[in-house]
Parts: C-alpha cells; sequence; structure tokens
C-alpha cells in the first residue's frame, strides 16, 4: 500500500475539534463542573535535524508493516508513545497500538524495524542513549541502533545498525517523561541463601522464615511431589541463615496460602500437595501437621479473621480446576466449608482460563469475621464467613481493570492502596495504575491517582511505619521465570501527596517468585526469583532496603527515637504504656506479615492516639475493634517529628 499523507483538511479539521473540546471545557466549567485533560505524551520520533519522522508505512494497522523514515505530517502513525519498560522503554504506534520491533529477532546489522503486537522481547525493548543532540535508539536483544537510511531521503526502511554515533542513527524523542532524581536510600549487597526464598514469613523475634519447594532450586510439576520442603531461618542482623528440610509433615509447602496465626505461629495451607497444612511454631522451631482442608488448592488467597479464624478462596493452579469455594478455619474444629462464597466472585478474566483466573485473591480483615476482597480481579467484595457465608458486591476498583501479579496494602485503618499487574496471569503486558480504595465508611470508597513510573508485575509491596510505600521489583511485562523488562528501581509512594518518586536501584531482579517484607528495624527484605532448576533466572540471596526516613538528605544516618520500655502483651481496648525518648511525637503498630508470589494480606499498620503521663511516660490506646487491630504479634514503632522510626519493639495483641 502506498504511504498515505495528510491532506490539505486534515490542519482545519484538527482546528474544529480543538475548538470544539475548548467549547465543550467551557461549558463545563460554566456549570460548575471540573473538566480533567490528561497530557499526551506521545511524540514524533525525528532522525535529529530533519524534517524525516519514523513512520508506519501506509498508516498500517497490521502487525509487520515496516517502519520507515518520513516526511514529519502529525499523522497518527507518526506518533510514538515511549513507555518505560525496566531501565528501557517500547515505542508504541498511536495509529495501530503496536509496538516498534526488529523483525524476527535478528541479531544482524541490517535487521528490519516493523511494528509488531507488543510481547515483551527485548526486540520491543531499547535503550535512549543521550547522543548529540538526541538519543541513540538501541535494541535490547542485539545491541545495535536503530538507523535511517539517510538524512534527507524518504520511503526507506529502518535498520538495526552497529552503533557509530553518526546522524541517521541520532533521535529525537520529545515523549519521554520527566526523569526524577531518586530520594536517599540504599541497598545491602546481596546476602547468599541456601535455597530460593519465595515464600517468607515475620517471626517474633525479629527472624525471617523463608522456604522454595521439594528443592532448594526447583520444584517437582505435578500432582505427586516428594512430601518436603526445603525451609531456613534469616537473621536480618547478622545475615545468616540455617536451612531445615522439613518432611515430618508431608508437605510440599511450594505456591501455597500463608497466614500468621494469633499467636505467632505461620500457618501454611495446600500448594504443591493440595489439600494438606502445617504450622511452623517459632516458640520450639518445629513444625506439625495440621487440619487438612476440604477442597485441594495452591495459589489461593488467604487471611487472618478478626476472630482469629482463617479464611480462604481459590486456588485452581493445584487440585483441579474450579469449584474452589471459601472455607474457614477454628483452631480445634478445622475446616467448614462457605458454600455461598464460590470463586466464581474473584475471577479474572485470565487468557490462562481458570487455572489462572482464580488466583492470589486480594483480602483484608474487616470486622465481625467478615472480609473485603479487593482483587485482583476488577470487581470487588464483601465476604461474611458466618455459616455458609455471603457475599455483597462492593462495585468495581476505578478505571483499573484485572491486575493479576499486583497487589494491594492497607497503609492506614480502612485504607488500600492497590498497584501494578496485568490483565493476564502470563504473556501479559503489565500496567502502572494505582488506586486507592477506603472502606472506612463501610462502602468501598475508589479513587484512580496518577500512576507509578514503572509498569509492574509481580511486584511487591511493603508498607511503611509512617505510611508510605514501598512498591519494590516486577518486571514490565509478565513472563514467568524471566528477568526480561525487570524493574530494577523501587518506588515509594507517598500518602501526603499521592505521588511515587524512585528509589536507590537494587543489584538483582526481583520477578516471579520473589518476596518482600517488612523488617522489626524499619527496612524492607526484598529476594528471591527463580526457582527454576538450572536457569539463570535463580535468584538465592536477599537485598536489604535502607528508606529515605532512615536517612538525612546527604545519605547519611537520621537519629533515630528510641523505645525503652513495651509490654510484651496487649489486649485490645486497653491503655498500655510504655517508654520512649521525648523526641517521639507518634506511635503506630505493624503487623507481622508473610509474603509469596506477590501477596500479602497480612501486613496492615495502625496508627496509635496516646497521652503523655506525669513522669514523661506514653500512654497508647489499643483499639477496641479486631477488625482495626486484627488479633496477632505486631510491630511498634515510635516516630519522631520528622517520620524517622524507632528500631521496633514486637508485643502480642489480643
Amino acid at each position: 500500500m502506498p504511504e498515505i499523507h495528510s491532506t490539505g483538511h486534515a490542519p482545519s479539521l484538527l482546528v474544529r475539534c480543538m475548538r470544539f473540546l475548548l467549547l465543550i471545557a467551557l461549558s463545563l466549567a460554566l456549570s460548575g463542573v471540573s473538566l480533567s485533560v490528561r497530557a499526551q505524551t506521545a511524540a514524533p520520533v525525528t532522525v535529529s535535524g530533519t524534517n524525516l519522522c519514523a513512520d508506519v508505512s501506509g498508516q498500517s494497522t497490521t502487525p509487520g508493516a515496516p517502519v520507515i523514515a518520513w516526511t514529519c505530517w502529525g499523522g497518527a502513525n507518526e506518533q510514538w508513545l515511549p513507555s518505560a519498560t525496566g531501565a528501557r522503554y517500547t515505542l508504541v504506534n498511536q495509529n495501530s497500538g503496536l509496538c516498534m520491533d526488529v523483525s524476527g529477532q535478528s541479531l544482524s546489522p541490517g535487521g528490519p524495524i516493523i511494528q509488531w503486537t507488543c510481547n515483551g522481547g527485548l526486540n520491543q525493548a531499547f535503550t535512549l542513549m543521550p547522543q548529540g543532540a538526541g538519543y541513540a535508539i538501541v535494541a535490547g536483544h542485539s545491541g545495535l541502533c536503530v538507523s535511517a537510511a539517510s538524512t534527507t531521503s524518504q520511503g526507506a526502511q529502518l535498520r538495526q545498525q552497529a552503533c557509530n554515533g553518526g546522524a541517521t542513527q541520532t533521535w529525537m524523542v520529545s515523549g519521554l517523561p520527566p526523569q526524577k532524581t531518586a530520594l536517599p536510600s540504599k541497598w545491602t549487597a546481596p546476602i547468599t541463601l541456601p535455597l530460593v526464598p519465595l515464600q517468607a514469613a515475620n517471626l517474633p523475634n525479629g527472624n525471617v522464615l523463608v522456604w522454595s519447594a521439594d528443592s532448594a532450586l526447583d520444584f517437582t510439576p505435578g500432582a505427586n511431589p516428594p512430601r518436603r520442603t526445603y525451609t531456613a531461618i534469616f537473621n536480618p542482623s547478622t545475615g545468616r541463615s540455617q536451612q531445615v528440610i522439613v518432611t515430618n509433615t508431608g508437605h510440599d509447602m511450594f505456591c501455597p496460602g500463608i497466614v500468621n496465626l494469633p499467636d505467632g505461629r505461620i500457618f501454611v495451607t495446600g500448594g504443591s500437595t493440595a489439600k494438606l497444612t502445617s504450622i511452623y511454631s517459632p516458640s520450639t522451631n518445629s513444625w506439625t501437621a495440621s487440619d487438612q482442608m476440604n477442597i485441594a488448592r495452591g495459589y489461593q488467597g488467604s487471611v487472618t479473621l478478626s476472630n482469629g479464624d482463617v479464611f480462604l478462596v481459590g486456588g485452581s493452579w493445584s487440585g483441579g480446576l474450579g469449584g474452589k469455594s471459601g472455607e474457614t478455619w477454628t483452631a480445634g474444629s478445622g475446616w467448614r466449608i462457605n458454600g455461598a462464597i464460590t470463586d466464581d466472585y474473584i475471577l479474572t478474566n485470565d487468557a490462562g482460563g481458570l487455572f489462572r483466573a482464580d488466583n492470589h485473591a486480594w483480602m483484608f480483615a474487616v470486622g465481625d469475621g467478615r472480609v473485603f476482597h479487593a482483587g485482583p480481579s476488577r470487581a470487588m467484595h464483601w465476604f461474611d464467613t458466618a455459616g455458609n457465608g455471603s457475599v455483597t458486591a462492593a462495585g468495581n476498583r476505578g478505571s483499573d481493570n484485572d491486575a493479576m501479579n499486583g497487589n494491594a496494602v492497607m497503609y492506614d485503618v480502612g485504607k488500600i492502596l492497590t498497584v501494578g499487574g496485568a490483565p493476564s496471569y502470563d504473556q501479559s503486558p503489565a500496567t502502572a495504575n494505582a488506586t486507592l480504595i477506603d472502606i472506612s465508611s463501610g462502602n468501598a470508597v475508589v479513587r484512580t491517582i496518577a500512576p507509578m513510573s514503572y509498569r509492574r508485575a509481580f511486584n511487591n509491596s511493603v508498607v511503611l511505619p509512617n505510611g508510605q510505600v514501598v512498591v519494590v521489583g516486577g518486571q514490565t511485562f509478565a513472563a514467568p521465570f524471566s528477568d526480561d523488562n525487570a524493574v530494577l528501581t523501587p518506588e515509594l509512594w507517598d500518602p501526603a501527596t499521592n505521588s511515587f518518586s524512585p528509589l536507590a536501584p537494587q543489584a538483582v531482579p526481583r520477578t516471579y517468585h520473589s518476596m518482600a517484607l517488612l523488617l522489626n528495624d524499619g527496612r524492607v527484605l526484598s529476594g528471591g526469583g527463580g526457582l527454576c532448576g538450572s536457569c539463570a533466572t535463580n535468584h538465592t540471596d536477599v537485598e536489604i532496603l535502607t528508606p529515605p526516613y532512615l536517612l538525612n538528605s546527604d545519605g547519611s544516618a537520621a537519629s533515630r527515637p528510641s523505645l525503652s520500655s513495651v509490654p510484651s502483651d496487649a489486649q485490645l481496648g486497653t491503655t498500655i504504656v510504655v517508654t520512649a525518648s521525648r523526641a517521639v511525637r507518634s506511635f503506630v503498630l505493624m503487623r507481622s506479615s508473610s509474603s509469596t508470589h506477590s501477596l500479602n494480606n497480612e501486613q496492615r499498620r495502625v496508627p496509635l492516639t496516646f497521652s503523655v503521663g506525669t513522669a514523661g511516660e506514653f500512654h497508647l490506646n489499643i483499639p477496641s475493634d479486631p477488625g482495626v487491630v486484627v488479633p496477632g504479634y505486631y510491630m511498634l514503632f515510635a516516630l519522631n517529628s520528622n517520620g524517622v522510626p524507632s528500631v521496633s519493639r514486637v508485643l502480642r495483641v489480643h
């Protein structure tokens, strides 16, 4: 098809459209309605110093159409949206919605540039290297540069060539988002573990329980894996770990549900051995078998309830497809099916069908044994776990769609931040979406906020004692067991500004099978990824982030307040007395939690009210509602006026 050019009528049509939009805006303003216009960031990609644009020939919308150099005329087929994918960018054509692509993943000079269905491949991920008055566009898979045939003639297809810094390889890319300066933050060097830590849980003494599967570096697929689990206890203070292979429960605890029980034990349900459950006791450092579930499942969502019971739903990854209705566990009584809470309520429209559609439900305990279901399906619900159970619709998650492999975190009482995810579990482009959900009134009030700087799936989110949220790891195109398109730069969300800011990059990609947790000293643990045998993406290590609130603007350590006396036990609705440094201005409870597959339904942050006694002691008011302070172990942090936290003291609230 020949190239289609704009005609003399196009500018006047554009002007008329702009006038029409301005009239609409003026009308809305006069009637008291505000109109928010989102800036368009798509722009031409131009050979620097020329009037030649990267143009999809013939305005084609078909995969495989060549990208050529053509005189810039303003058509949508010359408009490209740069979208951050890790440290690189995809360039999405605004006429077709297809990505700039090196055809056939060619590694050779001369490989043609085409448009193709966006698939997350490195041949669609370009590094934009500053060069002269513009950028070199460097293909991620080959290291070769996108090049025009000349700076004067039009019509020739763009090709990748050996990078030479020349004029035909220097491009103006004006649609790039502004780069933000990383906030003061730092990572430890990677700390080696004896296994891939894809599941992790806080222990009351500050250590972290981690485990992999029936092997330290791999897992056995199928219905009958070896009935064992490789585990380890990691000490963040010393960096040391001790491995134990658990065989006495007969349970391969790979891809399970995890909760932190009110008494501090870690309850692991299903996974590869899909009906079994196991409990780790920190006080005895031992594992015991617990009650078998009624429904075999893996990849389920699970959560500790306000009454101390445990609820879970979904999990078609193992134990058969579908029929993964809710069930509730009560200590001493075992499991009871909540037949009215079917997994139909949590399904996403995943390309993988039921096998993926009911995975990793985001759930938050509220009062009276009830649960708020926030995702990853767009549809949200209230689950009542009493008896056979019941379901009440809670509306949709605003403009966000299904967000598998994204996550949600309760950063304040009844307030939830959701970030990232993808329409499907596998081979699916991630989003940078961010949504706030306020359930404090008993209804779900949803607000879409400005997105993250990076699209992320398989990311983890950790709420900090000051209410900020660290979003770490992930990749811009969901592809299990791959580090392609990994995002090494974490982001810090601030509830005061509803904005995301970059932090110092970590050294190791944390994508599929990674985890993250808040540590007792206020730092953030991030680790794992892989568990695929001899693959290159096995990451048997962790890194520890020092967030900005622990550092001064010059990167030096901030002065921290201290807690000197805290009771080990507290009851709901009572007041406890603690002693702390005089600089303290606030106190907060952070629930011990557990993480796997981007999911952590246990973490929550509870600010406390308090008064100061005559001797300078602090009287902290523990909320009476177990839907606010779900029974269990909490890290108590004291913060000064700058939001710098103390090292926490751990207490049990019941």
